[in-house]
């Protein structure tokens, strides 16, 4: 006789603990272009460039427990994938990929993926020596911990916005990471990261 088995199938973990629910969502946050132009301040240019001024002028309406359930039921085995990405809101299944984010944000699905939680991007002509000496001046080195009180203010500005936006941190905003250096570099010099795939990834 044979004998078959059946491959089994494990349930996907939840990316998240529980205890996240407890944690606080930063909501309500937009940018002032009117002012900042009027001021000259070079961060208009920048996201204008990069085509995210709709999502740094968004002001709806914020549900924060919805917000933490989305994340919540974000599972190891759907985070992201060239399909995208899913998660469960009351019970509700939601899928979306870039495409489907760029058609909500109304922002490019355009510019360079670039993506490393632990050390410095790597590839796709990316020259982090050039980037921290950008940032923070000639004499700085990649292996350095990177603070923004020796960014310049505007780049400081920049950081804050990217944080609380693309890359969003919980405490403060002292240390600059590899991924938020990364994007304060694809700003500033004017060349085009995929801001789409940056949020996505960070989820």
């Amino acid at each position: 006789t044979t004998s078959s088995t059946v491959p089994e199938v494990s349930t996907p973990k939840l990316r998240y603990p529980e205890a996240y629910f407890n944690r606080k969502i930063l909501v309500g946050k937009v940018l002032d272009f009117a002012f900042c132009s009027r001021e000259g301040f070079p961060i208009v240019e920048w996201l204008r460039f990069q085509g995210l001024e709709p999502l740094f002028s968004l002001n709806k309406p914020s549900f924060p427990d919805l917000m933490k359930e989305f994340y919540a039921k974000i599972t190891t085995s759907s985070s992201y994938s060239p399909a995208g990405i899913s998660t469960t809101v009351k019970g509700k299944c939601i899928e979306f990929n870039l495409d489907k984010l760029h058609t909500i944000l109304k922002i490019p699905n355009l510019g360079v993926k670039g993506w490393n939680q632990r050390t410095w991007v790597s590839g796709d002509g990316f020259d982090r020596l050039d980037c921290v000496r950008t940032l923070f001046g000639e004499h700085a080195e990649p292996l350095q911990r990177m603070y923004t009180r020796n960014l310049p203010l505007h780049y400081r500005f920049l950081h804050r916005a990217i944080c609380t936006h693309i890359l969003p941190k919980a405490g403060g905003f002292d240390e600059v990471t590899h991924m938020e250096a990364f994007t304060l570099y694809h700003f500033v010099t004017s060349r085009p990261i995929n801001v789409l795939f940056l949020i996505v990834m960070y989820m």
